[in-house]
């Protein structure tokens, strides 16, 4: 089954008072996927005349009227509004569906920042956002045209026209899709770009594009961890165009986990923006992309968040980010303990700058489609692992880990303790030593999974290099394994703009 990149449609709009002013809405259009024997065709259809004044009043500095971005998107469309044809035969529409736009504003300690999610199902993010930022994003639902495609040679691509039957409708639909089957995880497997990363691993070509890569693995029972993988990167040194509004550029990531004996084990890709790997064309012209240099990172991302399932076993990670010209790339070992599910059992440690309030807390969220990402969550805060270990000593660190306690039984209360202490990587010499915590706050009657975020003061330590160590205890003197997370204290040197921090709990 193969489900091509998703997209977020969405407009961003400055006001000309705005030090750098974007002349013309930024849209992406979401690409056609194929799933199962059906061809899916997402569409954005838009007032033609309202769009105008939208344009007009943007470039003029005038104020737009709320029922005017309200009313923007045409809404209320069927299957008998749309014509579609493939390499110019019309084609007969199964369904038109409603689909919401994958795309979110997130505010935490650092601000607010746009979300996205990609085609194999990751979370890319994107550059926060200043303070004075008067940016108004407009994320619209989307229709999904649904028809059976005639036969064709597999890897063959194919050219579609969207038309909608109504007066002053512009349509906002990808004009090509290829035939080619893989997981829904892996868009790009067999792809021109996914093929064009592959190629770009084996090189010795060096890296362009500053990565960094952290994984950590959590519990999931069933004989497998979930590993959480991280990437960051410079989103200024991905390359991007711009022409009559539109965004060009192809951002796309490639994960190859690799056994002990070099066999692959499995493997995932995501894209991000902004068109599809078999499709990657440069522009006639740019337009003005200097202009736009102080706002594209709203939509060029920075980011990105996976997970898989791993059984017990030692493998490397093999990670690469491309932007279709440059890449980097990087290699993380990873060890997933043999766990039976019966004893007591600590995760590894994830270090944290970046924490946020939620709204609403599930008790066990699940992801939305294959690939998803999991947020790690504890007590209503959300914990996002960071690649860097350098803290400032104005800053908390944030550290997230479970603890597995499979004898409790369902609705009895914990007993466990979490002891937490801090090392000298130097001398082994410990410099805090934490009172142990009951987790039992931290606990849920439906899973023995408990998962744990704290915050740590870290101002009265000198600077230089430490290591985070936690062990797990119960009341029947049953011990956990200590874990360790290495970090580097720093002076303040120049301070982030960093706002109050989402309440977990401090050390």
């Amino acid at each position: 089954m193969f489900r091509d990149a998703r997209q977020p449609l969405l407009l961003i709009l400055v006001p000309l008072f705005h030090l750098v002013a974007i002349s013309s809405p930024i849209r992406a259009q979401d690409p056609i996927r194929v799933e199962s024997s059906q061809v899916l065709v997402p569409v954005v259809v838009l007032n033609d005349r309202l769009y105008t004044q939208l344009r007009r009043a943007q470039l003029e500095g005038r104020q737009r009227s709320a029922q005017l971005l309200e009313t923007l998107s045409i809404s209320g469309l069927s299957a008998k509004d749309f014509r579609l044809s493939e390499d110019g035969q019309q084609q007969r529409i199964q369904s038109v569906a409603s689909e919401a736009a994958s795309f979110a504003i997130v505010r935490d300690n650092y601000g607010k920042h746009p979300e996205t999610i990609g085609s194999g199902g990751g979370t890319w993010s994107y550059a926060d956002r200043p303070g004075n930022d008067a940016s108004e994003w407009l994320a619209w639902p989307k229709y999904v045209i649904a028809y059976v495609p005639p036969p064709s040679p597999p890897g063959s691509c194919h050219q579609i026209v969207v038309k909608v039957d109504r007066r002053h409708a512009l349509v906002w639909a990808r004009s090509e899709y290829c035939n080619t089957k893989h997981p829904p995880t892996d868009p790009l497997n067999g792809t021109e770009f996914g093929n064009q990363m592959e190629a770009n691993l084996a090189s010795t070509k060096d890296s362009k594009i500053d990565l960094a890569v952290h994984a950590v693995t959590l519990f999931e029972g069933s004989g497998h961890a979930r590993v959480f993988f991280e990437l960051e990167f410079p989103w200024q040194s991905l390359k991007h165009e711009f022409r009559r509004g539109t965004l060009y550029a192809s951002i796309g990531t490639l994960l190859l986990i690799y056994n002990q004996d070099g066999t692959l084990a499995t493997r995932r890709s995501d894209f991000a923006c902004c068109d599809y790997g078999n499709d990657i064309k440069k522009p006639a012209k740019s337009e003005n992309s200097e202009v736009r240099s102080a706002d594209v990172g709203a939509v060029i991302p920075s980011r990105f968040e996976t997970q898989m399932e791993l059984p017990p076993g030692v493998y490397e990670l093999r990670a690469i980010l491309s932007d279709g010209e440059n890449f980097g790339r990087e290699r993380v070992p990873i060890t997933v303990e043999s766990y039976d599910g019966k004893e007591l059992a600590l995760s590894q440690l994830t270090l944290s700058k970046r924490v946020r309030k939620l709204d609403a807390q599930p008790t066990d969220p699940a992801p939305k489609q294959p690939g998803s990402v999991t947020p790690l969550i504890s007590k209503g805060v959300e914990f996002t692992p960071t690649t860097g270990t350098h803290f400032r000593k104005d800053q908390l660190l944030y550290t997230y880990f479970e603890v597995n306690e499979p004898q409790r039984a369902p609705g009895a209360a914990t007993t466990v303790m979490a002891h937490m202490r801090i090392v000298d990587a130097n001398t082994g010499k410990v410099k805090l030593d934490f009172e142990p915590v009951n987790v039992a706050p931290y606990a849920t009657s439906d899973s023995s999974a408990i998962r744990i975020g704290r915050g740590i003061d870290l101002n009265t330590l000198a600077d230089g290099p430490y290591r985070l160590e936690v062990q797990a205890r119960d009341a029947a003197g049953q011990n956990t394994p200590w874990r360790a997370a290495n970090f580097q204290v720093e002076s303040l040197g120049v301070p982030e703009i960093v706002l109050p921090a989402a309440s977990p709990d401090t050390l």
